[in-house]
């Protein structure tokens, strides 16, 4: 659980990172001036190139980063199959998780409480 709960996070972190990958490409194609000056940050160190030099370790970073999520996605899936055939194999239950299984084998649902007090 707590491995899954790791690659969850990792995941949200390169959600994070493909998409602020994909907004600087955006604004990078839409620079007609392949030689106009443009700022990169390496290594905490911000560094001065041109467009041309940038773009191209910008896609090649993007696409790094969506093969890595990909991977990621699979190897959740992994850890989660696992999780479930471990509970199964223990016969472990977490409360409120097989709540909603219960409702559709009764038929009746439950009506849900708003929660608000009225004086």
């Amino acid at each position: 659980k707590q491995r899954s709960s790791g690659i969850n996070a990792e995941y949200g972190e390169l959600k994070v990172d493909e998409s602020e990958h994909k907004l600087v490409l955006d604004a990078l194609n839409e620079v007609k001036d392949p030689n106009r000056k443009c700022y990169q940050l390496v290594g905490g160190v911000l560094v001065e190139r041109t467009v041309q030099q940038v773009k191209p370790n910008l896609q090649n970073n993007s696409s790094k980063i969506t093969s890595l999520i990909s991977s990621l996605d699979k190897n959740l899936e992994v850890k989660a199959k696992e999780l479930m055939d471990y509970k199964e194999k223990h016969g472990i239950k977490v409360k409120g998780e097989d709540a909603p299984e219960k409702d559709k084998k009764d038929g009746a649902a439950k009506p849900a409480s708003s929660g608000v007090l009225v004086n």
